[in-house]
């Protein structure tokens, strides 16, 4: 161990570790923590604070290596909305004189969606009259508990002698409150990298957060530098440091191939990028590889899902499918696979509750839409279903075609063998031959993507088993594919994993392949950015960064190159 981190572990009080991706951070704040261990008191134990459940799974994974049993479970890891949830549930009458309620972002968006006015005053309403929290509400009321009560700041304190803090650059305003307040009790421990902020887009997050914590806190600072170790024999991070400064030329390494497409040419290209990454690794001797698909938009990366599980031939040679994970915000997929699961149940009711049912479904997958991203369009539609859907319940004639159409397959009815795959293709079957219906069925194809499958087809086939029918299945997916979702994020890594590059951070993967679309998910936003585009380059330093060993980065032909020229 160098002389530098030596000083780190030694240094009491606050402090502040800077370094870049692979530079030893987690690690040294992991060989502190062992340090403090002998020092606290029975019951006492020290806190370390990320942002995402990955970040969280990956520091878990350091800590069996580098802790012994007893000091592991003397770690409290947390994200930031566990942390303040577990407060608010604590502590929340303080408040208000009476516990306090959460909102869940499902919940929020449909109630966002019904809600005429300024939502925002509203929320915040709840919060402070009624004392109900919307999710990225928690740290704002914790922050208000910890500045309003010295004796819950002592209590915290007392628990948590010393907090880790992961990611500080990114913390944003009442995350801030929160640290600012727990410094006044506990010693703070910050590790941030000044370069890796990809979330200052957000008006809350401020760009000059470690020079506000230099001031108020006066940590001891450090700083490792460029040290690299998770790809220690690679040049990835030179590369990605010389994209993020826009320094020319590009260091020239072997572990980063860049290739460039047209557009006709675009499908068997990424399939062929894909299969090379991996072969690359496994000629480097890496054993079950894993390989991120990256890209900035979910659009792009659904468009890639859609190629890699069909057969393409490149230069001669014919490209396998390869399976895949898709990680991205599902909601809408759910929401269409839950109408499909009510088209299993046509058979155990009559029209005018099973086919109501069907369309109300849809409706709320509209509605869903909508609050993700207001349209005209998604609200139109929302409420034309929920009219259709009350029309049939009262056995009157709807008005839209695709309502009398439901009615006209549930009419001729849906053969049900009691195997699980082939009913539920059956009965997703009726949303494809029903052209108004179209989107939900292409959202329910990737519900294989959540790796629910096997889990839906275990609880469908208990539920025929059970009755004979497949009654009340609509609910028993919903929930099934809930749990699927929180599930999902805390899994390893393996395999080809498909992402947004904002979901790949606090992520590593033994290989990245970049991909830029033609038409969209540019890599330089040139409708919100001007050159040098300072952020659209933190994001690629982030996606170039998560790779160990390879980078593939796949282009459009005629795309501006990665830095300017001399």
């Amino acid at each position: 161990m160098c002389d530098q981190r030596k000083a780190i572990i030694a240094e009491p009080g606050h402090l502040l570790v800077l370094g870049g991706p692979g530079s030893g951070k987690t690690t040294v704040a992991l060989f502190k923590a062992k340090q403090r261990f002998s020092t606290l008191k029975p019951s006492q134990e020290i806190l370390f604070l990320s942002f995402s459940r990955a970040a969280i799974r990956q520091v878990l994974l350091r800590c069996k290596e580098i802790l012994k049993p007893a000091e592991r479970r003397a770690v409290a890891v947390q994200t930031y909305h566990s942390f303040c949830m577990d407060m608010l549930r604590a502590h929340g009458r303080l408040l208000l004189g009476h516990p306090v309620r959460f909102m869940y972002p499902g919940d929020e968006r449909l109630q966002k969606a019904a809600f005429e006015g300024d939502w925002e005053a509203e929320r915040q309403r709840q919060a402070k009259e009624m004392g109900i929290f919307c999710f990225d509400l928690f740290a704002q009321g914790a922050a208000e508990l910890l500045e309003r009560c010295a004796a819950l700041r002592k209590l915290i304190g007392d628990s948590f002698p010393m907090i880790i803090v992961d990611e500080f650059q990114d913390t944003d305003d009442n995350q801030w409150r929160i640290v600012a307040q727990l410094a006044k009790v506990a010693d703070i421990f910050c590790l941030a990298d000044p370069d890796q902020r990809i979330f200052d887009y957000r008006d809350d997050i401020d760009p000059l957060r470690i020079e506000g914590l230099r001031t108020t806190l006066a940590p001891r600072e450090f700083d490792l530098g460029g040290e690299n170790h998770r790809s220690p024999n690679a040049g990835i991070l030179n590369f990605a440091n010389a994209v993020l400064h826009n320094q020319s030329p590009l260091p020239d390494t072997s572990d980063i191939m860049q290739l460039r497409y047209w557009p006709r040419a675009f499908a068997s290209t990424v399939h062929a990028c894909v299969v090379f990454t991996f072969s690359e690794l496994r000629k480097l001797g890496v054993e079950n590889p894993s390989v991120a698909v990256l890209s900035r938009s979910n659009g792009l990366i659904s468009d890639v899902s859609a190629i890699l599980a069909e057969k393409h031939a490149y230069n001669g040679r014919e490209l396998p499918i390869v399976e895949h994970d898709v990680v991205w915000d599902a909601e809408l997929s759910a929401a269409a696979a839950v109408v499909v699961a009510s088209t299993l149940e046509w058979p155990t009711a009559a029209a005018e509750v099973a086919v109501a049912r069907t369309l109300a479904l849809i409706a709320a997958y509209y509605k869903l839409k909508n609050a993700e991203e207001p349209t005209k369009s998604a609200a139109e539609a929302a409420q034309k279903y929920e009219a259709a859907a009350s029309k049939v319940a009262s056995e009157e004639t709807p008005r839209i075609k695709a309502a009398k159409e439901l009615l006209a397959a549930h009419q001729s009815g849906i053969q049900m063998v009691g195997d699980p795959v082939a009913d539920w293709k059956s009965a997703r079957r009726v949303l494809q031959e029903i052209s108004a219906l179209g989107e939900l069925y292409r959202e329910v194809r990737l519900v294989r993507l959540f790796r629910a499958t096997d889990a839906l087809a275990s609880g469908l086939s208990n539920r025929w088993l059970a009755t004979g029918s497949y009654e009340g299945v609509s609910d028993l997916v919903k929930g099934i594919l809930e749990q699927e979702k929180l599930i999902a994020v805390e899994r390893d890594p393996r395999g080809c994993i498909l992402m947004n590059i904002h979901k790949s951070k606090g992520k590593e993967f033994d290989g990245v392949v970049l991909i830029e679309g033609a038409f969209k998910s540019h890599f330089f936003d040139e409708r919100k950015e001007v050159s040098p585009y300072e952020r659209s380059r933190r994001l690629l330093r982030v996606g170039l960064t998560r790779a160990r060993h390879r980078v593939t980065i796949l282009r459009p032909q005629g795309a501006r190159p990665l830095v300017d020229p001399i």
